[in-house]
């Protein structure tokens, strides 16, 4: 199975807070080369296997039961499976230790 990918305006402005937050803990070049390091990672293995990774268990426990959750480098990314579309669609992407809730709620991903 090898779907489009496809990055929702919510996905593009985690991805920027994440190389904001890392910048404050690092430089820029290594911040961006961690997230470019994410990218690669999320453009080669979802689209391939999109099934591979499950459903997120902190998104299901706030009653998001289609989000699934790819882990890479300490950073979560969540997807969702578009059948009839045949694409994957990064929604979020988040530190390990993010709060899903506080995230979901802040990107208004919460329907």
């Amino acid at each position: 199975m090898n779907l489009a990918l496809r990055f929702t305006e919510c996905a593009v402005l985690s991805l920027e807070d994440q190389v904001h937050h890392l910048t404050d803990h690092s430089n820029q070049q290594n911040a961006l080369a961690r997230i470019t390091g994410l990218i690669d990672a999320i453009e080669s293995q979802l689209p391939a296997a999109p099934l591979a990774f499950p459903v997120s268990r902190q998104a299901s426990e706030l009653g998001v039961l289609h989000y699934r959750e790819f882990n890479h480098d300490g950073f979560r990314v969540f997807y969702e499976i578009k059948t009839t579309e045949q694409a994957v669609v990064v929604l979020l992407v988040l530190r390990q230790k993010q709060s899903v809730e506080k995230a979901l709620i802040r990107y208004c991903l919460l329907r």
